[in-house]
């Protein structure tokens, strides 16, 4: 099956946009990834607004690419004779998206051809919009802020422009934002010195450090460049923070209410992406992102809440009544609730975080002048690993003692210890590798069910089977070949109850050839395909570790981007789009030495 057209993605570290196969862009949100979207028509097509290119006659979506190694995004279109290029950037830290439109006759006989654009915002009570104009430019403004849109060189409407045959026509449309009017239209005139060369230019200085990747075939080097620049584009620059996806409320599950806001830095996602740009040779972007987390830390030496806002404040979930999915899905979120669990990776996340960035840069200095705040993590987490909590997937209804939060516990008392040692502080060395040793033997008597023969979700011999158990082999608990593992694996590799037309029944994580987070998911998870991938690659499995990979590959958009579920069966994308779990567990994946044992 060919992979599906989905929609293209650009950003410039501040925010991001999200441009259809037909050239409208369908989501933008300014200034910030989590300011009020201006254009949601990805999420709410009737009232999501948008701004689209109209041509008469009307072309048809054709293609989309990146321009190689670059975020400049290239979408073509065809009509009758014609053809419509545009070519889509949002220069780095500059506050604009500007837009590059090619008519070109394809035919041998003259044509006529209208281009116009146009722009509508959100059409929602939740917030108003008012709209100017002053001369050329349209000025669209709300308590977020204002975007202001105009072009250059571009027809009139009134007139229809005339095309001899291989003629090309060339125009060009700047969309910039600022906090008002006046600042909106500074920055439009001064948008225009950011050039189509300088973007690529910059995107290709920037790919050339990253590390390449163990497999080395044409479709797993394109995705891996891909996910890179995804995970580029996620990280919100004036903060290091990193958001988990630059979308909220995009449907999970067709026609389900699991629509949340992942335009936040979960601390859990951040380090794992942290972990992959350090691992691609990206250091100052994962330090970026641990001294954000770092300047979050409690005075008592946790983190409170597993996510936090890019500029550290405002993430109270509301619904937004008059808004619906593309199905009609409810409810429509912004802000994210899950701010006020307790997740008890949080502190082990970071700490495990700095012990590879370190291996990574082997910069004692640097652990030596966060050691403060590393051991105030530590301390937190031997005063608090034993607490319940609500897990890696933050499902509201449950707080338990979640197997992957005490993972994380063990991992980070490990990994502190460690550094403790390679800084000349042994004195703390010794009790946190006691208490990583106790939280390790809790683990392995009270997560396995000896009813289900598997390791579960958490404590309790009738949890559900869940993917990130896995993490006992990542953490090297267990190694891969323990009988243990083995057995939980074998019983992940049955299909699941859903794939069997069994919702409520029981049983593996295989759907359709992915794989699900948890028993009764209604879909295939891509962090959870790689995760099961990673364990094959580390037992030595190479063919079933590729199989997925293809699985998930075959998946992903005809851009290698990804959702957060997908379905092998349509090769339809659902949740918050891109999602940077999906795409750093592919970076990950690739970067993992155990590849080279296969070679």
């Amino acid at each position: 099956m060919p992979r599906r057209p989905y929609y293209g993605f650009i950003g410039n570290g501040e925010t991001a946009a999200l441009i259809s196969p037909d050239t409208a862009i369908e989501w933008l949100c300014v200034p910030r990834f989590d300011s009020f979207p201006f254009f949601a028509a990805a999420l709410s097509p009737e009232k999501g607004g948008s701004l689209r290119l109209i041509v008469d006659p009307p072309p048809q979506p054709f293609k989309q690419r990146y321009l190689p190694y670059s975020n400049v995004l290239e979408t073509i279109a065809l009509g009758p004779g014609f053809s419509l290029k545009v070519l889509d950037f949002m220069p780095w830290r500059q506050p604009c998206l500007i837009r590059y439109v090619t008519l070109e006759n394809r035919s041998a006989l003259r044509l006529s051809l209208k281009l116009s654009w146009e722009a509508q915002p959100i059409k929602t009570s939740a917030r108003s919009f008012s709209v100017q104009y002053m001369g050329p430019l349209k000025f669209i403004s709300s308590p977020d802020g204002t975007l202001c849109i105009g072009g250059l060189n571009w027809p009139s409407t009134d007139f229809p422009l005339v095309l001899g045959p291989g003629e090309r026509y060339n125009c060009r449309l700047l969309l910039s934002y600022g906090t008002n009017i006046s600042q909106a239209r500074h920055r439009w005139f001064a948008g225009w010195d950011n050039t189509l060369e300088k973007a690529v230019t910059w995107w290709r200085r920037w790919f050339v450090r990253a590390r390449s990747p163990y497999l080395k075939d044409k479709e797993m080097l394109e995705a891996y460049y891909t996910s890179l620049m995804v995970l580029k584009l996620l990280i919100y620059e004036p903060t290091g923070a990193i958001v988990a996806a630059p979308t909220t409320s995009f449907p999970a599950v067709p026609g389900g209410n699991e629509n949340w806001d992942y335009r936040y830095t979960w601390l859990r996602d951040g380090y794992l992406t942290a972990l992959a740009l350090d691992g691609a040779g990206y250091h100052r972007e994962a330090r970026d992102f641990y001294e954000f987390a770092l300047s979050l830390q409690e005075p008592g030496g946790g983190w409170e809440r597993p996510l936090y806002p890019v500029e550290r404040v405002g993430a109270i979930e509301r619904i937004v009544d008059d808004l619906a999915g593309p199905r009609g899905e409810k409810p429509i979120r912004f802000g994210n609730a899950a701010q006020d669990q307790l997740q008890l990776d949080n502190s082990g996340n970071i700490l495990d975080g700095l012990w590879n960035h370190y291996l990574a840069t082997r910069d004692r200095d640097y652990i030596r002048f966060r050691w403060p705040n590393i051991r105030r993590a530590a301390l937190w987490i031997e005063n608090h690993w034993y607490l319940p909590e609500n897990g890696i997937w933050e499902i509201r209804e449950i707080t338990q003692h979640w197997v992957y939060g005490k993972i994380l516990c063990y991992a980070g008392l490990r990994a502190v210890s460690h550094l403790a040692i390679d800084i000349g502080n042994l004195q703390w060395s010794s009790p946190w590798h006691e208490c990583a040793r106790r939280i390790r033997r809790q683990i392995l008597i009270h997560g396995w069910s000896k009813k289900r023969q598997a390791f579960v979700q958490y404590y309790h011999p009738e949890a559900p089977l869940d993917i990130s158990v896995l993490a006992l082999v990542f953490y090297g608990l267990l190694y891969p070949q323990h009988p243990r593992m083995k057995k939980t694996v074998a019983a992940m590799e049955e299909p699941s109850p859903v794939a069997k037309g069994d919702p409520q029944g029981r049983g593996g994580l295989h759907m359709w050839g992915g794989v699900a987070r948890y028993e009764q998911a209604q879909l295939p998870f891509y962090l959870a395909t790689f995760w099961l991938a990673r364990y094959y690659l580390h037992a030595g499995e190479y063919g079933k570790a590729l199989e997925l990979i293809k699985t998930a590959l075959d998946s992903a958009t005809d851009l290698y981007l990804m959702a957060e579920h997908f379905d092998p069966r349509s090769g339809q994308q659902w949740g918050n789009f891109p999602q940077g779990f999906s795409h750093e567990e592919l970076v990950r994946l690739l970067l993992d030495p155990s590849w080279a044992r296969l070679e």
